[in-house]
Order: C-alpha cells, then structure tokens, then sequence
C-alpha cells in the first residue's frame, strides 16, 4: 500500500527490522513537539483574534450609540440629559439581545461620553452610562425570560410582553439619573420629575420603534419579493410618506386640516402588516415616526403645540400606539398564518392516514375503489385499455403461525415496498386486505399487464430470505374486456387470483381463461 506522505524538515528517516527492509517513520518526539508548537501558534491566534473581535464589535456598539444619542440630545430639555427621542435605548436592547450581553461596555462607554459632553461631571456621567446600561441588560433578561425569540414576534401577546417589558426597563435608567440630576444640577422636584418622565418616555419609545426595526433586519431573510411585492411595497410606500407630508407637512397645513387626518395613518400600518412581514412593519413604522419627528421639530403637524419637548412626547405616545398596534397585528396575523399552515399539515396527514395503509403505506381499499372508478370513467372517454391485478401472497398464514404476527408484518412491508419499486408513475398499488394486494394499470394492454405481474411474481419469488418464502399468486382483468364497473372488474381479477391458487400456486393467470406461467 502506498502512502501518500511527505516529509518535512526535522523528521528523520528510520531504518529499523533485522531483515535489513527500510521504512518511513515519523521520529515521535520530533511529531510531538511539531505538534505542540503547531497547537501553542493556533492558541496564539485564537487568543489574538477573539479579542479583536469583540473589541472591534465594543468600539462599534459605542461609536453607533454616541452618534445616535449626539444627535438626539440636540432637543434635549433642560439641563440637556433628558429628551423625548433617543433612539439609543433601542439600538442597545437590540445589540444586548443579538451579541450577548458581553458587549455591555460598548453601551456603558458611548452613554458615559455623550453624558460627558453635556458639562457633566465624571462621576454623573458614569453613573447615567451605567443606568444605561442596566436597562439594556434587564430588557434583554426580561426579554429572553418570558418572550423567548430575539427575533420576530411570534403572538400578538409578545408584542404586549415586549411593550410592558420596555416600559419596565426604561424606569432603570430614567430612575439611576435621577440622583445626579438632582445633587449636580440641583434640580427642583417639578423639574426632577419632568426630566424622570421625559427620559422615562423617551428610553420607552426607542426602545419600541427602532429594537423590532433593527431585530427584524437582523433575523434570518425572508423570501425574494415577486415584481408584484416590490410594486405593491413601492406604492405602500409613495402614498404613506404622501399621506404622512399632508398630515404633519407645513405645505398641506392651509389647505387640509391635520388633526382630523392623523389616524390617516392606520390604514396603511393595516395594509404593511396584511400583505407583508414583521420586517416591513417595523421599517414603515420607523419611517412614519422619522417624518413626524422632523415636521414637529420645524413647528408644524397636529402635535406642534406648546414646548417643543412637549410637542415630542404628545407625539411620539401617539406613534407608539401606532407602532404597537401594527406590531400586535403583525403577529396575530403571522400566528393565524402557521395556525392555518399547521392545520392544512394536519389535514394532509390525516387524508393520508385515510387513504394509506399504516403498515404497508400503500393505498388502501377505500382509496382503491375511489380511483378504480375514476380511472374507468377516464379510460371510457379516452377508449383506452386499463388493468387490474389482484395479488394474494402464498401460505402467508403458515409464516403468522410458526415465525409470529411480527414476522409476517415485516413481510408485508416487504412485499409493499418491492410493489412500489414495481408500479409506474401513473400507477398506485393498494393493500387490499389481510395479505391480498391490488395494482391498477391506466392504459395497459394484456401484454404489458401480463408481463408487469410476471415481473413482480419473479421478484418475490427471487426473495425467500427477505420474504421467509412466500410466494404469490396473481390475477389479471382487463377493462373493457372483462369488465367495465370497479366492482365487476375487481371480481374478475380476484376470480382469476383463485384460478392461479387452484392451479398450484406461484403464477399468473389473466381473467376468462387466459394464462401466463411466472418465471
């Protein structure tokens, strides 16, 4: 034998045996320590690499949640911490639930810098990152414990779980900056509360806009859209940001009033959870609330009343709403989907169960019949020829008393899968009962039909081992020959069956005195 090895340097070639025969062995020590150096150099780069990583995905999670927050704290409130947009909350929930809770530093370091930034003090600043942070990790916790999936909501009920669950862990962060806006800012009780709940308010509503969006582009792809879906999503799209520019845009403000047109809206959040994915849903509820927050910040839509951080929160609790109730039905309408699948599932099943032999997995005599009739009413129309043969195994009952019930059902599995093996497409083969087969034939001739049954007696006979022995006997009946009714046609293949067993068994014989010998 030839082996197919090469040398490398610092392997010696051996030469070993008192008969003087040479062969290539590999010296073990100098294997051993090729090995360990070659196991200590793949530790070295594991253990440099998996840091990188990680570090690369901690850096990124706190660049992205600087600039989102950065941005967000422009309508910030007085003293510039609280405000009703931040996005941020969201975007560290979805990264907590998605990367583990390992990449908890990357939210505590980009909360603790965009705090910084708010001529905070150090400690202030790391205390406010730090309730950030918790309220990911206990979101996240929340989340895994009585949702489950990071994914897509799978019940409408999720949806709930995750809005109550949002809301809970926002009161962490709200609550954990509470003591440094009051003892550095020393803030007063009315103004510790409208921070509390503007920060509260605002951590929630990022957290149920932007989480969904960014969790359900992250989960597995869904299928490719068809022309129509990417024609339907394009004019989704067009008349929503239309509906949405003439409900908070300040150039449709003369013409249509906007208030009456807010739950214009709804409509459309209604057609994106019908007609497409949680995906869709959560992107066209992210795009409402984009083109709402900008109009509102330039003072104009239904919600641009008073302050502007009131304005935000009057309008993002009703953006909230909007979202949770296409997220809610979403789902609902997902779950009605798989009930629906599951229920055709089931359905199928059971059609089979009723139309299959549990044993053999052929048809069964009911299906038979059906089809049998079928088959004929096609086969008068057409004027073609169809066979049926009926097939019964020799001395079965001899096997059930001397080897067990067991061992004969393991020869009529047998003999079901060799008949499966033996039938066309366009034919079926049916257990009959006990051990009588049946095969239907569409558009068979005598001579085809008499050959196919030779085919399958030899076959059977070919196995004595499998099949303990038996042997079959065959009948053959044609319509229109012999018969043009199911019944008719059954009793003269099952009377030519019996012409075979009276003859001695083992053979074919075709209906009204034809014969064929098996093998």
């Amino acid at each position: 034998m030839a082996h197919n090895f090469r040398f490398r340097p610092g392997f010696r070639r051996v030469t070993a045996g008192p008969d003087g025969m040479s062969r290539d062995l590999f010296h073990f020590e100098e294997a051993r320590r090729w090995t360990a150096d070659f196991a200590a150099r793949q530790a070295r780069t594991f253990a440099f690499d998996r840091p990188v990583s990680y570090l690369a995905r901690v850096v990124l999670l706190a660049a992205v949640y600087f600039s989102a927050a950065k941005l967000a704290l422009l309508v910030a409130i007085p003293p510039g911490y609280a405000t009703a947009v931040w996005p941020a909350s969201g975007i560290a929930l979805a990264s907590v639930l998605l990367q583990g809770n390992r990449v908890w530093p990357g939210i505590w370091l980009g909360a603790s810098l965009v705090n910084i930034t708010v001529q905070s003090s150090l400690v202030a600043a790391t205390l406010m990152g730090a309730g950030n942070t918790l309220e990911a990790l206990a979101g996240a916790a929340l989340v895994r414990a009585y949702i489950g999936s990071a994914g897509m909501f799978q019940r409408g009920e999720d949806v709930v779980k995750f809005v109550a669950i949002a809301a809970s862990s926002a009161t962490i962060a709200a609550t954990v900056a509470a003591a440094p806006l009051a003892l550095v800012h020393s803030l007063g009780s009315p103004e510790l509360l409208w921070n509390w709940w503007t920060w509260w308010q605002g951590d929630t509503v990022g957290i149920i806009i932007v989480a969904p969006l960014i969790l359900a582009w992250a989960a597995r792809a869904n299928p490719a859209w068809t022309p129509w879906k990417i024609a339907e999503g394009s004019i989704l799209v067009c008349l929503l940001s239309g509906v949405t520019y003439a409900i908070f845009g300040a150039g449709m403000a003369s013409y249509i009033p906007s208030l009456p047109l807010t739950f214009a809206i709804l409509p459309f959040v209604i057609w994106a959870a019908f007609r497409f994915q949680q995906r869709e849903v959560a992107t066209v509820n992210a795009l409402v609330c984009a083109m709402a927050v900008w109009f509102t910040l330039g003072g104009s839509g239904p919600f641009a009343q008073g302050s502007l951080n009131e304005s935000l929160l009057l309008l993002l609790a009703f953006m909230c709403t909007v979202v949770t109730m296409g997220l809610v039905l979403s789902a609902i309408i997902g779950e009605r989907g798989r009930a629906v699948e599951a229920t055709q599932r089931i359905m199928q099943d059971l059609r089979e169960q009723t139309i299959r032999d549990s044993l053999t997995s052929l048809y069964n005599r009911r299906f038979l019949l059906d089809y049998l009739e079928r088959e004929l009413i096609r086969a008068k129309r057409e004027r073609a020829p169809l066979a049926v043969i009926m097939m019964d195994l020799d001395r079965f009952k001899e096997i059930n008393d001397s080897a067990g019930h067991q061992a004969g059902d393991q020869v009529l599995e047998e003999v079901g899968a060799l008949l499966r093996r033996h039938v066309r497409g366009s034919d079926i083969a049916c257990r009959y009962g006990g051990e009588e087969f049946a095969v239907v034939l569409p558009k068979t001739t005598f001579e085809s039909a008499l050959r196919r049954s030779a085919e399958i007696c030899s076959a059977i006979r070919r196995e004595p081992d499998r099949l303990l022995g038996v042997t079959a006997s065959l009948g053959i009946a044609l319509c229109p020959a012999h018969a043009t009714e199911a019944e008719a046609l059954l009793r003269a293949a099952d009377r030519a069956l019996y012409e075979a067993k009276r003859a001695g068994r083992n053979q074919v014989r075709m209906s009204a005195g034809q014969t064929g010998r098996a093998g």
